[in-house]
């Protein structure tokens, strides 16, 4: 292994009275941004003057048939290669370092007659003119603020003077990598199920603003629970991303859903399409209604039929629906059978008055589902969950965190677009397998010494 020295040269003022902090601060915050990229610049280069001469020989001593750790691109030889010079304009790569300007050596094959850069067909670099690490830096910043605020963020820490379009172009890519090529008929690729087989399955979709429709289209998310974790109070649920949506109907979630093992209990917000799936999927799996979304529904439901019938005014809808509420969480509190907590829904659903029609379906639909979470062996099944979950609260925080990202005041997103977003997104979130093993190649430890050395104190 061989060294590069390099020597630094800081013109340093003398300390005064009114020398300030600040002022070697900033040096020590530009040195960062200026220094990395310009060593690494000066590495590489002479790194590059040694490989060049170890396969072509000495610059005015040629020799041939040396041995190469490199092949050529061309007809794959591993050996008598011949300078070609170099060339006049450096080559830019942008890193997570920040700029960085090589000027390269080329070498021709003297089988096939091809001429490349040896430097950048060693490190992975033909055809780049952006890293691997800038890449999934950028998209993981895009995931969390707009690509324009990304970029200056990033330019801000590390000096790579990126921009919005790159940061774009970066969450793209980023998410190509992550879901595959596209299928049969361009459909396009999905991230896979992180878990095989989850205990708890939890479907839910949000409205999102992309698209040409104007009320925006659909995404629609399944994630999979497998335990929880952390100290009393604090628990932690170990999420894992099923599948992802964007623009299409749930025929298409139940695709990416179909290979996995039936899970112990579904738990869904009472849409008919979703409740749908489920059946489909897995006639044989208990289902439970979000009690969470249940009073919400209740509202709406109520206010639907106020449209008809004026006499039922907001407070009293709320009122109702807070009852209702309290009505399920009475059964959890006082350890109530399946069929003690039926009895008390039925006598709630008895006080409604018989003209609220919308009111009463609702209620006649969700009661199948309503109290799954009583059954005493289902309850044995996911006790280490802590118990059957009661609503889909975990899969609605990352709706917010979706949401946060997306619902940007007057934009509008592609379906493409958001796709790429919301995969890259969903599988930082949750550590999908796919995202951690992108991370973990583009993101190796340093493994190279360096040493920082004072010659001289004058």
């Amino acid at each position: 292994m061989s060294a590069t020295t390099l020597a630094l040269t800081i013109e340093m003022p003398l300390l005064e009275a009114l020398s300030s902090w600040n002022v070697f601060e900033s040096l020590a915050v530009q040195m960062a941004k200026d220094l990395p990229r310009q060593a690494l610049a000066e590495a590489l280069d002479e790194a590059q003057e040694r490989l060049i001469d170890s396969v072509c020989g000495p610059r005015w001593a040629p020799v041939r048939g040396l041995p190469a750790p490199f092949a050529c691109p061309g007809c794959k030889a591993r050996g008598d290669f011949a300078r070609k010079g170099k060339r006049t304009r450096p080559r830019v790569l942008h890193t997570a370092a920040g700029k960085v300007e090589i000027v390269l050596w080329h070498v021709g094959c003297r089988g096939c007659k091809k001429v490349f850069a040896p430097l950048l067909l060693m490190l992975g670099l033909a055809g780049k003119r952006r890293t691997d690490r800038l890449t999934v830096d950028l998209a993981e910043l895009g995931t969390q603020m707009s690509f324009a605020r990304a970029a200056r963020i990033d330019a801000q820490l590390a000096g790579t003077g990126a921009t919005a379009g790159q940061a774009h172009n970066a969450l793209a890519d980023v998410a190509a990598i992550l879901t595959g090529p596209e299928g049969p008929d361009r459909a396009p690729g999905t991230l896979g199920a992180a878990h095989p087989s989850p205990d708890v399955v939890l479907l839910d979709g949000t409205g999102v603003r992309a698209g040409d429709r104007k009320n925006g289209c659909g995404a629609y998310l399944a994630i999979g629970l497998t335990g929880r974790s952390g100290p009393a109070g604090r628990r932690r649920a170990r999420s894992h991303l099923l599948g992802l949506t964007v623009g299409e109907d749930w025929s298409m979630l139940g695709a990416q859903l179909e290979h996995l093992k039936a899970p112990k209990l579904v738990v869904l917000d009472g849409e008919v399409s979703i409740t749908t799936l489920a059946e489909r999927l897995w006639p044989q799996v208990p289902i439970q209604r979000c009690w969470w979304h249940l009073p919400h529904g209740l509202r709406k439901a109520f206010y639907a039929d106020d449209a008809n019938n004026r006499h039922v005014n907001p407070r009293w809808a709320r009122d109702k629906a807070k009852a209702f509420g309290e009505l399920l969480r009475e059964q959890i509190r006082h350890e109530r059978t399946q069929d003690e907590a039926l009895v008390a829904y039925d006598e709630f659903v008895a006080k409604i008055p018989a003209t609220l029609l919308s009111a009463h379906a609702y209620l006649a639909g969700a009661r199948p589902h309503t109290f799954t979470c009583l059954d005493p062996k289902l309850r044995r099944q996911l006790a280490h969950l802590g118990g059957p979950e009661l609503g889909t609260g975990v899969l609605e925080r990352l709706m917010r965190e979706l949401n946060a990202r997306t619902d940007i005041g007057g934009s509008r997103w592609s379906i493409n677009g958001l796709r790429d977003l919301l995969t890259v997104q969903t599988a930082r979130l949750l550590g999908h397998p796919a995202w951690t093993e992108l991370h973990r190649s583009t993101h190796q430890p340093n493994k190279i010494e360096f040493r920082l050395q004072k010659f001289n104190a004058a």
